[in-house]
């Protein structure tokens, strides 16, 4: 019987993780891809995108090891809750989704490439409606009962078409899916509406695309997933303690012969940044993401113990701004408040340098406007001084002479108030006033569902370097994650559009129209994207830092050498 401490602890600061939550990707399966998927455990997918990790330089052992625990760290806090298909944060992400398998998965040594998960195979219809996936035998949840297609079917239907009181924020990026049928156990039908060449990364990425049990929420309750876990994944939920710890177990009768390679995973639940990083430093935690200064610090410090990772990274900081409520109704407002960020100085600041200027999509990806482009954009101006400037009359046009008080909402974390302190600063060139008021996970997130905020400097993690999947999420009317309430008739219209488009070249030119669109629209005002560098002590073996930690999440294939 899983056991879950729901006892009330202190309140603790929140802090993100360091390391970016989003994974540097776009396949373009549907288009350029095979028709039919490789086997599951060979290569499958495309070349790797420009700011896709390098090879690892770290070692490895001839022989993978059985034994030992992975002792990690949850720098958020408490999960909010356990149902991975409601929850985004990667306080649940992180520590949930081993617990569960999905389709299909990224390569955890290769985040280019797909390879298949519960699913062994998968082919796709020669006018790409329709793709039909053959599903392993034999598979066990971890109550015994078996996985079938019917499960499949069930689990993503509740993402597609939530029961009442759920918040599902990957139905819109599903929202090419028209049915799914299930001929047989082993065999789901998914038809689409209309070609979707990011179907398939959708699915691979460990963002909440788990396999839930249909049989298990029919007698428990669709409330049941927030405080239990039912998967057929490689770990299993041993111990919740509140504000210390969440402890996973080796699961004895997974499918893959011989894995998981470890016994458990521990994740520390560590608010305070120092802390964290002298638990990395004494080695009590294996994996650590690190800021420049320490990542360069520990490198000499414990040369030849651990290795530093470093990717090009696509998780950005934001700035929202609730279109729903006065003065933000106002694109003039909006415009403004973009144009009083100084983005560069916000790299210097927050990212001790190490970050990229972008519009909505990642800097270092296949779909980023070119910069002198973006100069051309509210906020992105050479000539900050002359933007400043403008950005003053456009307040004065919207009837704000003298600016105007506004409540900053945002997470009870360290670096999300740091975050917080650089826009207020940003803010008062231009006589706006921010008032930072700090809330825990849950407040915030219920004030974003709600609209029941003004303002909200944001860290956000993108699973994928994906228009489908990034504007789905944030703009697409309607969508739970859009929480700035904008929604625009031409914005839909584009991204229907680039949604559906096969051609690579013609869809890259549709996708940078609809992000000047937005960056115009300046109510997500992106301030820059950071970039990643994490510490692995060398023991641990088979580890690939992605650019997107939502999507190496498992820790199925990795082993310590010790």
């Amino acid at each position: 019987m899983n056991r879950v401490d729901n006892t009330s602890s202190r309140s603790k600061v929140l802090l993100r993780l360091r390391w970016p939550i989003v994974l540097v990707v776009a396949l373009l399966l549907a288009a350029c891809g095979p028709a039919t998927s490789p086997p599951a455990e060979q290569p499958g997918g495309q070349p790797a995108a420009p700011g896709q990790p390098q090879p690892d330089t770290q070692p490895k052992a001839a022989q993978p090891k059985s034994g030992g625990t992975l002792v990690l760290v949850n720098s958020l806090g408490d999960p909010p809750s356990f149902d991975v298909h409601q929850e985004t944060t990667i306080s649940v992400i992180g520590p949930i989704m081993p617990n569960y398998d999905g389709l299909l998965m990224f390569d955890p040594l290769d985040p280019s490439k797909i390879v298949g998960d519960l699913a062994e195979r998968w082919e796709q219809s020669q006018d790409g409606r329709l793709y039909t996936f053959a599903l392993r035998k034999g598979v066990k949840f971890h109550n015994g009962t078996p996985f079938t297609a019917a499960d499949a079917k069930y689990s993503l239907e509740r993402m597609i078409s939530p029961p009442k009181g759920m918040v599902s924020p990957r139905r819109a990026a599903l929202g090419a899916i028209e049915r799914i049928e299930v001929p047989d156990a082993t065999t789901l039908n998914i038809f689409l509406k209309q070609p979707s060449p990011s179907l398939l990364a959708i699915l691979a990425q460990q963002r909440g695309m788990a396999m839930y049990s249909k049989a298990f929420l029919e007698e428990k309750g669709q409330e049941v997933m927030k405080k239990e876990i039912m998967g057929t994944g490689p770990y299993k939920l041993k111990d919740y303690v509140r504000g210390t710890s969440i402890e996973l177990v080796k699961n004895p009768n997974y499918w893959m012969p011989g894995r998981p390679y470890l016994d458990g995973l521990k994740y520390f639940i560590l608010p305070d940044p120092n802390t964290r990083l002298a638990a990395f430093r004494t080695g009590q935690l294996h994996i650590h993401g690190l800021s420049v200064s320490d990542a360069q610090a520990l490198e000499k410090e414990l040369a030849g113990k651990i290795t530093i990772q470093r990717q090009q990274g696509i998780s950005p900081q934001t700035f929202l701004l609730n279109t729903t409520r006065e003065p933000f109704d106002d694109i003039r407002v909006r415009q403004a408040i973009s144009m009083a960020i100084d983005r560069e100085a916000g790299i210097k600041v927050l990212a001790q340098g190490d970050g990229d200027v972008s519009g909505h999509m990642p800097a270092t990806g296949l779909w980023s406007l070119p910069r002198e482009e973006l100069a051309k954009l509210p906020g992105y101006a050479t000539d900050k001084a002359a933007e400043i400037a403008r950005a003053k009359q456009l307040l004065a046009d919207a009837g704000y002479p003298n600016g105007f008080s506004v409540t900053l909402a945002t997470r009870n974390a360290s670096s999300y108030v740091d975050l917080s302190t650089f826009v207020k600063d940003q803010l008062a060139k231009i006589g706006v006033e921010g008032n930072i008021t700090p809330f825990e996970s849950a407040a915030i997130f219920d004030l974003f569902n709600k609209k029941d905020y003004a303002a909200s400097p944001w860290s956000y993690g993108f699973s994928l370097d994906d228009p489908d999947s990034i504007f789905s999420e944030f703009y697409v009317c309607g969508s739970p994650r859009n929480y700035t309430g904008l929604c625009d008739d031409e914005m839909q219209r584009l991204f229907e559009q680039q949604s559906q488009t096969l051609d690579p070249v013609q869809r890259k030119k549709l996708v940078q129209e609809l992000d000047r669109k937005a960056i115009t629209q300046s109510a997500m005002i992106v301030l820059y994207f950071g970039r990643v560098r994490t510490g692995v002590w060398n023991q641990v073996k088979d580890y690939r830092v992605f650019p997107s930690s939502y999507n190496n999440v498992k820790m199925r294939d990795v082993w310590l050498d010790q």
